[in-house]
């Protein structure tokens, strides 16, 4: 397939996004799959969607605001509702509540990893290369404690399901094989584009980013953090586009072995109930784009 599709999991469903829109099926309490769909803004419609590390946060916000909204079509759905009652989210509110999270993830690490080097040295931080590294570990140390407990939560394991449904079926397509649960099973549940990676690219790319910075008073090094939260995350955008169209590459597919490895705490092998509610997404998908199975 020369068009690559995306998506994430719901609750007790799946999410497709195509170049047309996103399809988001959903299986409900009575055992039948409900479907939604949305178009979305095509990115030759905007100058700034073909920028470099602009379009990243621009495809950013429209993720995090159609994500939402079908995460909550979903819930109503999977709790016997036809989420048709659903109002429209507004994509500033959106854009600003992931960007307050942003902040307090990439404020709280700094903090500990300040409390922890003026321990261990009884000194205060000069925030110097080590005190850079030990930062970036403090997060990407947060981001696993997190998935690994909420990966406990028999709901949560439920959506991991979801989620290893919908890379077995992108998968699938990919290879060219029939789109049947029997086959689709036979894929891993791990995928080179999954979101998962972008969380830890970010990771790395914020330890990078503030790496350059240099040396600053404490206070000002946090506020430099909250400035460039918009920056680390286009760059981000901009290194995952970058690895998905060199994934023969085998330096690539190094560089993407930590991000595959991560999913094992973000994915389950599903059901071939849950592969069924993946590949009626996709088919959906490809139907807004035209696409033949």
């Amino acid at each position: 397939m020369k068009r690559h599709y995306g998506g994430q999991a719901l609750i007790e469903g799946v999410l497709i996004r195509g170049r047309a829109g996103v399809f988001a099926a959903v299986r409900a309490p009575d055992g039948t799959v409900i479907t939604r769909e949305e178009r979305l803004v095509s990115p030759s419609a905007s100058f700034w969607r073909k920028v470099p590390v602009v379009r990243g946060v621009l495809a950013l916000r429209d993720t995090l605001s159609v994500g939402m909204k079908m995460m909550m079509f979903s819930a109503d759905v999977a709790a016997g509702g036809t989420g048709e009652s659903l109002k429209p989210m507004n994509k500033r509110a959106v854009m600003a509540a992931a960007f307050a999270a942003a902040t307090v993830f990439a404020a709280i690490p700094n903090l500990l990893a300040r409390k922890m080097s003026r321990q261990a040295k009884g000194e205060p931080d000069k925030g110097g290369a080590g005190a850079h590294l030990l930062e970036g570990g403090v997060r990407i140390s947060i981001l696993l404690g997190y998935l690994g407990v909420i990966g406990r939560l028999k709901e949560v394991q439920r959506v991991f399901q979801y989620h290893g449904a919908e890379h077995k079926s992108i998968s699938a397509l990919e290879a060219e094989v029939e789109l049947a649960p029997a086959s689709v099973q036979l894929f891993d549940t791990a995928h080179p584009r999954c979101g998962t990676a972008f969380l830890l690219q970010s990771m790395l790319t914020s330890t990078v980013i503030y790496g350059l910075v240099g040396k600053r008073l404490p206070l000002g090094r946090l506020g430099t953090r909250v400035a460039l939260v918009p920056l680390v995350a286009g760059i981000s955008f901009e290194v995952l586009q970058f690895n998905a169209r060199h994934l023969d590459s085998p330096v690539v597919r190094l560089l993407n072995a930590p991000g595959m490895v991560l999913q094992r705490l973000t994915t389950r092998q599903p059901t071939d109930d849950q592969v069924e509610v993946a590949l009626s997404a996709l088919r959906g998908a490809m139907a807004m784009d035209g696409d033949d199975e």
